[in-house]
Parts: structure tokens; sequence; C-alpha cells
């Protein structure tokens, strides 16, 4: 006959097995009291809310069958920005792409008192996760080297915390009329492909949505800073799409381009200028230099543009070369227009000169008649002669000469002001 002392073990013993059952069986029935009385270890906890759940389905949204959407927080680490590609205006990225939202099907308050629990790539399969992808995604590519790159955390109140590597390439339309003095704007896009706003709805994250490797640098760029917006989008045929956009602000390093465009040309602009220092009778001399000159800005400005889109409109480079190329052929022009003026003798003066005066059948056939108003008028013919010969022949050619050492630098150092003073301070829309 037992006693009642063991009994009352038995008895003890008996319900404990009943409660570690129920709370196997049907988790979401197990009172707080029981609940909490029980302290299961991590394993347990993922076998009884994950693996062999009879609740849980991962194919359903957390609150599918609520009156609200779920929330999905979303965070961006930069871990580099590779390339910005103009011709084919993209660019990349590398990030780690992290989100948090609440399941309240996977809370464990009452099974454990671990802060979070840390789950394998393979369990992640079977957990619900966000249909998330990159609306101005041209390619992209996850990391599985050595192990796909993802992590997942799974809280207490059933919050959970998804983060993936990513390499992605994304298109950026780019802006280029003040190209290379320009600052561009280049977006990402992240939005829900099969969820309609019902269901899924996407915000940053409130302590630093946009965070970024320590000592991030660009071969071409200097990251400005970056800006948030919302892009829900709604379409006609299937609904509204919850989307959230961040514009990474690009300003581009001019120090390239002043090193291998816009000093070579100042250069090769300046040496046009030689010519007006060279004597008019160097006439080979003079040809070579020019046409050498004009070439050569040529070559320099196709190749300036070579990397370049084929956009209908001007851009900044395109003002620069094109007005090097004009004060370049302005100069081989000049010479031209020299070497006629140096060959050009005195026009033909219709009303007489001195000498037809002389010679004249009107003066009476005698010339002690004239008077000494003849005189005065014969010496004023004289010096405007004299004055008109400074504009033709050799004298003519070099006071041009004189004047083109002149003109054309104060030109061009017009020219550079208002053309600096444009593009670096007037935003152009």
């Amino acid at each position: 006959m037992m006693e009642p002392c063991d009994v009352l073990g038995a008895m003890t013993g008996v319900f404990a097995v009943v409660c570690c059952w129920l709370s196997a069986v049907f988790p979401t029935h197990l009172s707080p009291v029981m609940a909490a009385s029980v302290n299961m270890t991590r394993q347990d906890v993922l076998e009884i809310l994950i693996v062999n759940s009879s609740t849980y389905n991962a194919r359903i949204a957390p609150d599918y069958e609520q009156d609200h959407a779920t929330t999905v927080d979303v965070q961006i680490y930069v871990l580099s920005i590779d390339t910005v590609n103009e011709q084919s205006m993209d660019y990349s990225l590398h990030i780690y792409l992290r989100q948090r939202w609440v399941d309240p099907r996977l809370q464990f308050m009452n099974y454990s008192r671990a802060v979070w629990l840390e789950l394998d790539a393979k369990l992640m399969s079977k957990v619900w996760v966000p249909d998330t992808f990159f609306r101005n995604e041209k390619k992209g590519e996850f990391h599985i080297v050595t192990v796909p790159n993802r992590l997942m955390h799974l809280y207490r109140n059933g919050t959970i915390y998804y983060s993936m590597r990513l390499s992605v390439l994304l298109s950026c339309h780019m802006k280029l009329q003040k190209y290379p003095l320009d600052v561009q704007k280049c977006p990402i896009l992240i939005a829900s492909y099969g969820y309609t706003t019902e269901n899924i709805i996407y915000r940053w994250i409130d302590h630093k949505p946009i965070d970024y490797q320590d000592n991030l640098q660009l071969s071409q760029y200097t990251l400005v800073g970056e800006s948030l917006d919302n892009c829900t989008k709604t379409y006609k045929e299937t609904g509204s799409f919850s989307c959230v956009r961040a514009d990474f602000i690009l300003k581009r390093d001019v120090g390239f381009y002043i090193i291998q465009v816009y000093v070579p040309s100042v250069l090769i602009v300046i040496l046009s200028w030689v010519s007006f220092w060279l004597d008019i009778e160097a006439i080979p001399a003079r040809i070579s230099l020019g046409v050498l000159t004009v070439l050569t800005m040529t070559t320099q400005s196709s190749g300036a543009r070579s990397s370049l889109p084929r956009v209908s409109y001007v851009k900044a480079i395109d003002v620069w070369m094109a007005t090097c190329l004009f004060f370049v052929f302005a100069s081989l022009l000049e010479f031209a227009y020299i070497n006629v003026l140096a060959r050009r003798r005195m026009p033909y003066q219709c009303f007489g000169t001195p000498e037809s005066m002389e010679t004249s059948p009107g003066a009476n056939g005698s010339h002690h008649s004239r008077t000494d108003g003849d005189r005065t008028e014969k010496h004023r013919l004289a010096r405007q002669n004299s004055q008109a010969v400074r504009f033709y022949g050799k004298s003519g050619a070099r006071y041009c000469d004189r004047m083109a050492r002149f003109v054309f630098p104060l030109a061009f150092v017009m020219f550079n002001m208002t053309y600096w003073l444009i593009y670096v301070f007037v935003e152009f829309d």
C-alpha cells in the first residue's frame, strides 16, 4: 500500500508531464502562470514556435487576418559605392539590407528568459519575411561565400531583425547640364513586390536609416549626404504598393578634369596666341602653329566627351571645348586676315590725290597759280593718306597683330569669369 507522500509525489510528476505536453502541443493556449514555471532551452523554444508548430505558417503575413498592415522598418548600411557610370547611367552598391518587423505568433516571453534567439540560415526559410525588392535595380547578387550571408534574430515580443548582404546595380538618371561641375542624386527604391499597402507598409528606421562604413571613399565623387522620401505608388491594375526612397547626393570631384581637360585646353589656347608675336613674313610657321592647335583642340574635345551619353542638351564641358576651339580657330583666321591685309595696296582715290592735282588740266597750265588754300588742302589730304596707310599693307598687318595680343587674352579671361560663375554658383533645374 502506497504512502500518502508517495501518492502526492506521483501526482506532482504527472502534473508536470501534462504541463510540458500541453505547452508543446498547445503553446498559444498555455496560461502565463503555467508557462512561467517552465524555463525552456532555446532549442525547445524554436522547436515549439517554428519547427514543430501546428499554428505558425510562414506563407502567411503576420497580420494577414487583422485590420492593419505589418510595418517593416528598413535600414541600409553602405559598405561601399563602387562605380558611378555616366554612360549607362547606373551605380553599384555593396550594402547590408536590414529589416525589422513584429510577428506576434513568435512571441516567447512565457517560454524562456532569453533576450533573443539567433536563427540558423537553414531555419530562416521557415520564417515569414517580406518580399522586398529594389524598384530601380538592374542587377543584383546575394553573397553566399562561404555560407549565405544572412542574419536573423528573434526577440521575446515577436520582433524579428533580418539582415542580408547584397551587391546591387541600380539605375540613376543623371542630369549632366553642369558636367563635370555637377552634383548627382542617385536613388535607391525599396518596395514590396507582391503585398499591397493592406498587408505591408515600409518606413525608414528612426535612428540612422542610412549608415556608412568608416572611411568610405569614392574615386570620382564626394558623398555629401542623403535625402529620404516616400515613393508609394498606385497601379491601376494591382493596387497601391508601399515604397521608401533614399537619394545619395554625390558631388563630382573636379580635380581630375582640371588636370586632364581644363589646364591642357587653356595651354593650347595660349599656344595659339604665339602666332601674334611671329613676323607676318613667317607664313609657314604661323600656318603650322594654327593648324596644329586646331587639330589638337578638336582631338581633346572628342576625347573628353567619349565617355558621356549622347544627350540632346548642352553640357558645361561642351561649352568649354567649343569656346576654346573658337579661340584657336579665330587665331588662325586672324593670320589669314593679316596675310591678305599685308598684300593689299592703297585704295584708289576717286576724286584725285595731290599728285593728280599737280598734273590736272584744270590748273590753267601754270603751277605758280596755286593759292595758299590749295596748299592747305594738299597737306590735309596727305595726312589722311598717311593715316590710311596704317590700316593697309604690312604696317596695317602689324597693327592688327598688336591689337590681337590684347584683345584675345582679355576676351578669354572674360569668358572664364562668366563660365565659372555660372556653372559653379547657378543651379540648373
